[in-house]
C-alpha cells in the first residue's frame, strides 16, 4: 500500500489549511471590530441588555433575536460608537439555546457576529383570584369585541420604530408596593388559568401614573379586560402598556417625556381593586417589568 500522498493531494491539503487559517483570522478580525456584550444565560420571560460597540462608525446596524430584528442607531461615545438594545425571552418559550446575530457595515463591508445564549427555566409561583363571572366567561355578545381587541393589541405590539426614545435608568411609574408579579400561573374563580403578563402596583384610585421613559403614545382606548389603557412606544421595539386607569390624560400621537403623567389609577376592566397593571413587550415578546426598576437590567460589568 502506497502511503505517500500525491503532489495534488498535498497542494489541496495545504490550500485547505491556509483557507481555515484565513477564516479564523477573519472571524477574530470581525470580533475585534465589533464588540457585542450580552449575558451568557437568560431566564424565560426575562429582559436583557445587549451593547454593540466599535471604534468605527456602525452603518446599517442590525440585531436579530428569536426571529425578530431591530435596527438601533449607534451613537458616538468617547471611544467610538455604541448602541444599547433591550431584548427578552418570551414567557411561552422553552429552555434551550438562542442565537443572537449582529451585523453592521464598516467601511462599506458587511461584518457579522453571533453569540449563543443559554435560555434557562424560571420558577413562577401560582395565584388564585376572584373576579365577576363575566370577566372569566364573557357573555356571547362580548366575544366578538374581545377578538377585535386582541387583534388590535397584537398589531400594536408589532410596532418597532427606529428612533430610540428610552434611556436608563427607567422611571418607576408609581411608588406603590408590588402586589402581583410577572409570570404568575393564575386561577380565576377556581377553574380558569392564565399567565400574568405584567406587574401590578398598588395605586389608590386617582393616583398619578408616570411614563417609565420617553415615548410616543400609540393607542388610547377602553378594552374589555384592560379597561382604560394606553400603549406607549419607546422605540426599537420596546412598548409599555398601562391598564385599568380611571382616567387617561394623554392621547394617541402624544410625545412623552420620562416621568410624564399618563393617567390616573383606577379599577376599570378585569380587576379586584384599583391598581396599575404595567406590561412591557420587547419585539412583541412579553417580558418581566421588574428588572427595569430594581437595578438588575444592566450589562454584567455595570451592575
Amino acid at each position: 500500500m502506497n502511503t505517500k500522498l500525491s503532489r495534488a493531494t498535498v497542494v489541496v491539503l495545504a490550500s485547505l489549511t491556509v483557507f481555515l487559517c484565513c477564516l479564523s483570522v477573519a472571524e477574530a478580525y470581525t470580533t475585534s471590530l465589533i464588540d457585542v456584550e450580552a449575558p451568557e444565560e437568560v431566564g424565560i420571560g426575562q429582559p436583557f441588555l445587549v451593547k454593540v460597540s466599535s471604534p468605527y462608525i456602525l452603518d446599517d446596524l442590525s440585531v436579530s433575536w428569536e426571529g425578530r430584528e431591530v435596527t438601533p442607531a449607534a451613537v458616538e461615545t468617547g471611544g467610538g460608537y455604541s448602541a444599547l438594545v433591550i431584548l427578552g425571552v418570551n414567557l411561552k418559550r422553552e429552555s434551550g439555546v438562542g442565537v443572537l446575530k449582529v451585523s453592521a457595515n464598516l467601511w462599506g463591508h458587511s461584518r457579522r457576529v453571533e453569540k449563543h445564549l443559554e435560555i434557562v427555566p424560571v420558577a413562577y409561583p401560582k395565584e388564585t383570584l376572584s373576579v365577576p363571572p363575566k370577566m372569566v366567561k364573557p357573555p356571547q355578545e362580548t366575544l366578538n369585541r374581545i377578538a377585535r381587541e386582541r387583534k388590535l393589541i397584537r398589531q400594536t405590539l408589532e410596532t418597532s420604530s427606529s428612533v430610540q426614545q428610552w434611556d436608563m435608568p427607567f422611571t418607576r411609574p408609581v411608588k406603590g408596593k408590588i402586589l402581583s408579579r410577572f409570570g404568575l400561573h393564575r386561577t380565576f374563580n377556581g377553574d380558569t388559568k392564565r399567565r400574568h403578563t405584567g406587574l401590578d402596583f398598588r395605586a389608590w384610585e386617582g393616583t398619578p401614573l408616570h411614563s417609565m421613559a420617553g415615548g410616543t403614545v400609540l393607542v388610547v382606548d377602553h378594552l374589555y379586560f384592560a379597561g382604560n389603557c394606553a400603549f406607549i412606544d419607546h422605540g426599537n421595539g420596546l412598548i409599555s402598556l398601562y391598564w385599568h386607569m380611571s382616567k387617561v390624560l394623554v392621547k394617541a400621537g402624544d410625545t412623552l417625556e420620562p416621568g410624564q403623567v399618563v393617567g390616573l389609577s383606577g379599577a376599570t376592566g378585569r380587576v379586584t381593586g384599583a391598581h396599575l397593571h404595567l406590561a412591557i413587550f420587547a419585539q412583541g415578546m412579553s417580558i418581566d417589568p421588574e428588572p427595569f426598576f430594581n437595578g438588575t437590567l444592566a450589562i454584567d460589568g455595570d451592575k
